[in-house]
């Protein structure tokens, strides 16, 4: 190799190395705003400029089983990477535990406020929301579900409407044979 390819070489070292750097610092900038703006709207309450109208029950209900559902998905896979993190390292069990804690409580942060932002609540607005349906049954129902589930209950999977159609589509078969 001559001088003129290891210019070229280093200077693509160069370029990936300040990519590299540029993206961690532009990245590093969009968290810090994130929690900024998490942090605002926590301490703003209930009356604070991003709360809107309340989520109906039927948004609310659809929120909270759809954390439920990830917060088992979670566990579980939190699970697995503590027993493979055992077997791998041989650390005990509760060692383990407690180094994934702190990335699992991170990770369950992040997809719960994913769920409220793609549906369009925030978090004092789901407060709310809870609060003034505390009483209807459906509500303590899914509330009762996502608790189970952080404790590591998985949620009951309801019935797919495919499975649903082809049930009833095996069930006109056996009639029409039937008549036969």
């Amino acid at each position: 190799m001559g001088v003129a390819d290891n210019v070229k070489i280093a200077a693509g070292v160069a370029v990936v190395a300040i990519a590299g750097t540029a993206y961690v610092v532009v990245h590093e900038q969009r968290r810090k705003l994130r929690t900024e703006r998490r942090a605002a709207a926590a301490a703003a309450g209930p009356s604070g400029s991003e709360d809107g109208p309340l989520p109906d029950k039927a948004k609310l209900i659809a929120i909270l089983e759809q954390s439920s559902t990830a917060a088992s998905q979670l566990i579980d896979q939190t699970r697995k990477m503590v027993h493979k993190k055992h077997e791998d390292t041989g650390i005990p069990l509760d060692k383990c535990v407690e180094e994934l804690q702190q990335n699992f409580e991170s990770a369950m942060e992040t997809v719960v406020y994913q769920i409220r932002k793609n549906h369009g609540v925030s978090e004092p607005q789901m407060s709310a929301a809870m609060n003034a349906l505390q009483h209807d049954a459906e509500v303590q129902q899914a509330l009762a579900t996502l608790r189970d589930a952080m404790s590591g209950k998985a949620p009951p999977t309801p019935p797919k409407a495919e499975d649903d159609a082809a049930a009833r589509m095996r069930a006109r078969r056996a009639k029409a044979r039937n008549k036969k």
